[in-house]
């Protein structure tokens, strides 16, 4: 409350009292800096060709170099969570992370071209911004592993949160969000749980799974994931975070007693949207992994144990808790009616003896 820096090129001004004085501690400093606490901060310098990032533990009297860019890759903004973790950003879409006070620094991303990131600002370790122009601002809600583009025509904005949830960007345009700004694309996903579906009624019990999206190429990496209920009729809602428009996803179920299944073929947002009905035909699972109910196709039931197949482990789960009279919330039903009973044992019999598993890519 007490202690800040102004910048006038190349003088570095420093009060100790809020403001009412200020005193010229470094008559050399380069264009962008940040502190993380009244002695710790760092600095980019422009010396040509590439920027310089220097950093200081008193105060911003002295500075030590710590790594050098090249390619015109200039920084112009950097941002730091602790003492260890922080990132620097700027000219040709580049984005550099450090872990360790700024010893060492991994490039995250960098598209080679002729705009930048202007100003940067973290909510925490994970979630942060990085605003450049109108198309080529991006977030990350995982460390900057992935960085998600959004379009902000702000300009060249500034960008400031105070708190998890509430900030500011001013440019040619002033922005604010109260919801971190983060960009949701939802997934509206059909699918039926074999068990769990009335062919006679055409509904089934309602009841949660989870959806993860994944890249289309080996090794077929989780990008995200996301859990939502499956509503009587088998739709559900899951938005995703770490998503983009145009990028190609397998979409794969996984429901707490049922086999994992993939989508036949990758699929993409388009608008921030995205629509797949596993129930619509066996052809919309990879390897027609499904079985028909009725009209409708189900993903099978009976992987109690999770482990990708249903077998003597799954029958086993549910003969024990149909012989202690388990009743609830529990894997071993498998029809929805809180009870593990002859009923559950016989769909997984059925599938066990169909030697029922994952087909994935």
């Amino acid at each position: 409350s007490t202690t800040g820096w102004i910048l006038a090129q190349p003088y570095l001004y420093k009060t100790s009292d809020a403001g009412i004085t200020w005193s010229i501690i470094n008559s050399q400093m380069g264009q962008y800096f940040t502190f993380i606490n009244s002695n710790t901060g760092w600095m980019a310098s422009y010396p040509g060709g590439g920027s310089v990032i220097q950093k200081t533990t008193n105060g911003g009297v002295s500075w030590t170099p710590q790594y050098s860019t090249t390619n015109f890759r200039v920084i112009y903004c950097l941002e730091f969570t602790d003492e260890n973790t922080g990132w620097a950003a700027g000219y040709r879409e580049h984005i550099l992370k450090t872990t360790n006070g700024g010893t060492n620094w991994v490039q995250q991303r960098d598209m080679n071209n002729s705009t930048g990131f202007f100003s940067m600002d973290f909510i925490n370790s994970n979630t942060g911004w990085a605003i450049g122009e109108p198309r080529n601002s991006v977030y990350t809600t995982n460390g900057g592993s992935i960085w998600n583009p959004v379009f902000l025509p702000a300009g060249r904005g500034d960008l400031h949160f105070i708190n998890n949830n509430t900030g500011w960007i001013a440019g040619s345009r002033i922005f604010k969000t109260t919801t971190t700004g983060l960009v949701y694309r939802t997934l509206v996903l059909t699918a039926l749980p074999e068990g769990f579906y009335n062919y006679n009624t055409n509904l089934m019990v309602s009841d949660s799974a989870t959806v993860c999206i994944k890249n289309s190429f080996p090794p077929y990496s989780n990008v995200d994931s996301a859990k939502a209920v499956l509503n009587p009729d088998g739709t559900g809602s899951f938005n995703f975070l770490n998503s983009v428009n145009g990028s190609n996803y397998y979409v794969v179920i996984k429901h707490r007693n049922s086999i994992e299944t993939w989508s036949s073929a990758a699929q993409s947002f388009t608008n921030d949207l995205m629509n797949y009905d596993f129930s619509s035909s066996s052809s919309q699972a990879f390897g027609k992994n499904m079985k028909m109910k009725g009209s409708r196709w189900t993903i099978y039931s009976g992987d109690v144990s999770r482990d990708g197949a249903v077998d003597l482990t799954d029958m086993s789960l549910i003969d024990n808790d149909a012989s202690s009279f388990v009743s609830g919330y529990i894997d071993s039903d498998l029809n929805g009616d809180d009870f593990a009973d002859l009923t559950d044992l016989s769909i997984a019999d059925n599938n066990a003896f169909n030697f029922v598993s994952i087909i994935r890519p």
